[in-house]
């Protein structure tokens, strides 16, 4: 049977546990990073626009110059990929939390699109409150991952106590 914990709402099917944690909008966060978001759309249509019309310009440097600027336009795409996943991490209204017999897979869902990962559950370890980061949080390998930040303390550790009775029963506390 499923808790009942306010914040927190649970859907079970045959292949997974669904847990929907809410997220409280970073309102400065999400318009900084829309508006860096827009001047990079900008800037990469402007690059491409300026690359093809340098690389067709007929003059006798213009190969050079294509290069570098393709190299350029990479940097930009590598920048502009680290504020679309911020950007999205922001904007997001809810974090999800899907746990698979052999899976675990944190969701921060905006439309379709929204940042997902995923973890095998044979290397992640059992559910714990991070006191430096006032989140629930598991250890994958060498990585803390830490989920739930805006869930109050009272809410994320009776989840907690609830998701490590269902999936490491025999976790001894002192072990830690």
């Amino acid at each position: 049977m499923l808790p009942s914990i306010e914040h927190v709402q649970f859907e079970e099917n045959n292949e997974r546990l669904k847990i929907v944690l809410p997220v409280k909008k970073h309102w400065i966060y999400l318009v900084v990073y829309s508006i860096m978001l827009l001047i990079w759309v900008g800037m990469s249509v402007y690059g491409l626009i300026f690359t093809w019309q340098m690389a067709f310009s007929g003059a006798r440097f213009a190969f050079a110059f294509t290069v570098m600027l393709l190299g350029l336009l990479y940097l930009l795409y590598l920048l502009g990929k680290m504020v679309w996943r911020q950007w999205q991490y922001y904007a997001a209204n809810r974090e999800i939390l899907f746990i698979h017999q052999d899976m675990v897979i944190v969701r921060r869902p905006v439309s379709i699109f929204g940042i997902t990962t995923a973890y095998d559950r044979a290397h992640v370890t059992p559910f714990y409150y991070s006191e430096k980061h006032s989140c629930p949080a598991f250890d994958y390998g060498h990585q803390h991952i830490y989920f739930g930040h805006d869930l109050p303390a009272d809410p994320a550790n009776r989840l907690l106590g609830y998701l490590n009775a269902r999936y490491y029963p025999h976790r001894d506390e002192d072990d830690d």
